[in-house]
This record gives C-alpha cells, sequence and structure tokens, in this order.
C-alpha cells in the first residue's frame, strides 16, 4: 500500500509541473487574438492549439483518475477520515481537484472565452487522440453542481483541519504538496458569484451550440447529398489519355500541386471558376523513405505500391492512385519552391488529414472535414517561405485552386511545369516555359 501510495504521488507531482507548463500560454493567447480578429485559425496556429489541448486533456485525465483514486480509499466520506494515511488520501485527491479545477479555469475563463475558439476545440482531431465535443465537456464539468457541491465539501474539510494538516508538513509523502494547499484552495473556491456566472455562460453555451449544431447538421445533410450527387453525375465520359498520364507521371515529383478539370463534372457549376480541383502528389513509398517524411505506422500501411496522390473529394481525405487522379479533361502541375526538408515536413502534414471526411459546404475552418484545396493550404501553409493567404469565395475565407495558380503565374512560392488540356495543347503535354505560362493564363484569365 505505501509503494502504491508513494507512487501515485510522484504521479500527481508530475502532473503539477505539467500543469505549470500548460498555464505558460502567452504564445498560444497571441495566437488566439490573432485567428480572433482574421475570423480562422491558419494551419500552424491549428496545430498549435491542437498540441496544447491533447496535452491538456491527458494532464486532465490524470487529475481525474487519482481523484476516483482517492475517494474511493476514503469511501466518498470526508467525515470519516482519522488516519494518517487517511489524511494522505484527502491530500492527494484535494491537490488533484484543485488542479483540475484551475486547469479548467484556464480553458474556459482564459483560453476559450470567444465562440471561434470554442467552435474549434468542439472538432475531432483524430491525429490527436480527441472526439468531438471536448469543449463543451470541460465547461459542463466545470459548472455542474454535483461537481461544484463535492469541490465545496472538499474544501470545508480542508479549512475545518488546516490545523492538523499544517503540522503535516514534514511528511515525506505529501508534505510538498501541504505547503501548496492554501493557493491551491483558491482555486475550488471561485465564490458564489462567480459560480452562478459560470453556470449561466455554460447554458447560455449549450444553448447556441445545440442551434447551431442542428442547423449545421440540416444543411451539412442537404449539401452532403447534393454534392455526392453532383460530383458522381457525369454528362460525358472524361478520356484517360494514357501517353499524357504516362508523360506526367515520368515528371511528377513529391509535394507537387495537381490542379484539375472534368469539362463535363456537373460540379464545376458551382465550384468556382475554370480549374475547381486540387490534389496533392505525395510520391512511391521509395519516394516517401528517400525524403524522410516521418509518419505513423498505420499511415503507412495505407500508403503503399501504387498510391501516389492524397485527395480530398466526395468519398473523404483519401490515399488515390495516380491514374485516379490524372482522369481529367485538363491538368496543370505546380511545383512548390522550398527545399527537400520543407517538401518532406509538407507531405508528412498533409498525411495527417488521410481518412477526414469531405466537407460539402465548403466551410474551410472546420478541422474535421476538408475540401480539395484545403489540403495544400494545410500542408504548406508557414512552412519555409510559403505563406498562403485567404480571399473571400462565396462570402468565406478560403483558397481556390486558380488562387493557386495566380500564384505560380507571379513566380510566387510555385511554379507552373506542366499544362496539358486546353487550348493551345490539347492533344500534347506543354512543359515548363514562357509559352506554358500564357496559355495557362489564358485558359482561365480573359485577356
Amino acid at each position: 500500500m505505501a509503494a502504491s501510495f508513494t507512487r501515485l504521488a510522484k504521479t500527481l507531482e508530475g502532473l503539477r509541473r505539467a500543469v505549470l507548463e500548460l498555464e505558460e500560454v502567452a504564445d498560444l493567447g497571441e495566437d488566439i487574438r490573432h485567428a480572433i480578429r482574421r475570423g480562422y485559425f491558419t494551419p500552424d496556429e491549428d496545430e498549435r492549439l491542437w498540441r496544447w489541448f491533447a496535452g491538456f486533456l491527458e494532464v486532465r485525465d490524470g487529475l481525474w483518475q487519482l481523484i476516483h483514486r482517492a475517494s474511493a480509499e476514503l469511501e466518498d466520506d470526508l467525515s470519516s477520515v482519522q488516519t494518517r494515511q487517511e489524511w494522505r488520501w484527502f491530500i492527494l485527491g484535494f491537490t488533484a481537484a484543485a488542479l483540475l479545477v484551475r486547469l479548467d479555469r484556464l480553458l474556459v475563463e482564459g483560453l476559450a472565452v470567444h465562440p471561434l475558439t470554442q467552435r474549434k476545440l468542439n472538432e475531432a482531431s483524430p491525429v490527436h487522440g480527441i472526439g468531438r465535443k471536448q469543449y463543451t465537456g470541460v465547461f459542463q464539468s466545470l459548472t455542474n453542481p454535483d461537481n461544484a457541491l463535492l469541490a465545496r465539501n472538499a474544501l470545508n474539510c480542508y479549512r475545518a483541519n488546516r490545523a492538523r494538516l499544517r503540522r503535516m508538513g514534514n511528511d515525506p509523502r505529501v508534505g510538498v504538496f501541504i505547503r501548496e494547499l492554501p493557493i491551491l484552495a483558491q482555486a475550488i473556491d471561485p465564490g458564489v458569484l462567480r459560480y452562478l456566472s459560470s453556470r449561466l455562460r455554460y447554458r447560455l453555451h449549450s444553448l447556441r451550440r445545440r442551434g447551431a449544431s442542428m442547423k449545421q447538421q440540416s444543411v451539412f445533410r442537404i449539401l452532403q447529398t447534393g454534392g455526392r450527387l453532383v460530383a458522381e453525375a457525369s454528362l460525358a465520359t472524361a478520356p484517360r489519355v494514357r501517353e499524357v498520364q504516362q508523360a506526367l507521371e515520368n515528371l511528377l515529383q513529391p509535394g507537387d500541386v495537381i490542379i484539375t478539370r472534368h469539362d463535363h463534372a456537373a460540379s464545376n457549376l458551382f465550384l468556382p471558376g475554370f480549374w475547381p480541383h486540387a490534389a496533392l502528389y505525395i510520391g512511391s513509398p521509395r519516394e516517401r523513405e528517400a525524403l524522410g517524411v516521418a509518419l505513423s505506422g498505420e499511415v503507412r500501411q495505407r500508403w503503399h505500391d501504387d498510391i501516389r496522390v492524397l485527395e480530398a473529394d466526395k468519398e473523404g481525405v483519401l490515399f488515390r492512385r495516380l491514374e485516379d487522379t490524372l482522369a481529367v479533361d485538363a491538368v496543370v502541375v505546380l511545383r512548390p519552391q522550398c527545399d527537400a526538408q520543407d517538401i518532406a515536413r509538407a507531405i508528412a502534414r498533409a498525411c495527417r488529414h488521410e481518412g477526414k471526411g469531405y466537407n460539402f459546404d465548403f466551410d474551410f475552418f472546420r478541422g474535421d472535414r476538408l475540401v480539395c484545396t484545403e489540403v495544400v493550404y494545410r500542408a504548406y501553409d508557414g512552412l519555409g517561405p510559403m505563406r498562403l493567404h485567404l480571399s473571400e469565395h462565396a462570402g468565406r475565407p478560403a483558397l481556390s485552386a486558380e488562387d493557386l495558380l495566380d500564384l505560380a503565374l507571379e513566380g510566387r512560392m510555385f511554379k507552373p511545369v506542366a499544362l496539358f488540356g486546353v487550348a493551345g495543347c490539347k492533344d500534347h503535354l506543354m512543359q515548363a516555359s514562357r509559352q506554358l505560362e500564357q496559355t495557362l493564363l489564358n485558359s482561365y484569365r480573359s485577356p
């Protein structure tokens, strides 16, 4: 029993230090302020927020486990605590509870006050092991009346026995926590008005979330059904020009962006511009190893054999064969102007989204569903020289395929290296040249 308690006390000390590290949020707070002013999180900000939140949830889970263990040892009855070992269990549970409340308040009252941050943290992030609605769960727990009553009872027990606990200040197992108790107790005692205010804010948050969720789900179902039908409807069979495909296969390099068009795809009717679609060429497994792309074992298993492309379409964000991606009427290849190390990082970043759903309502900032160009955006933005600024499309900040073409033709971040299927190269593959640039410009910009 003594050895077991000692291990748990060491665990609590580790969690206490982790809480202190999580509370160092100046840079994260700056990210959030920038995102609020802008109206969305950039991929780098997104990743930093999720990384912090994953650590937050891990520490929080560890604190809850200690609270449950201490409660079980004391049989949920603080009035019967008598022996020194029982007081040790009380100190362990009380310290864990105070740290938990302090951590939850940091999130709810500090970092995630704005609806933009709340919505982001209610998304799922499978790559970080985070399910949906985690922020709402933390908010509900913090303001739950039952939890508040239990915390209040623990606080009363602490206050009634402060003298006894001070005498245990040199205890080798819990003395370090006893010296912190006066400060920790402040987290558990928010005051009646502060608690009621927090509870009211949670109720308002819950009502807003339910209303927004119902509206979003209704719209999403409509768009999902319509989007799949439109994406699947073909007014003509797309040609498969094997010679061009073979030439492109020889030319493509990992990290290249493939911009495509189906002349007779009905989805062209509502996707912006002449060039509506983008995919990321990730290369072969052998090229992946040569670049040193860092991936999990599961992703490596799915990226095998003839897989060459990561692409978001109606089926989701999935690995695909190159020949399927190139079953189109027109194609442009853009080459990113960054070094091999950044290319490897970009591919690794993009592959973290593999398996997510497709965003039929084209909301560019839902991290759990992606549109096609968002794969490119989340891969490259913020790496090396790559700064992919968003522009407004249909009233929302987004990055279109033609925005990427504009950057390439302006000589910024990408370079056009191949073009096929438009006036001037209907029957052959045109490779990097001034003629290619002019032909590409003419394909989607009126003279």
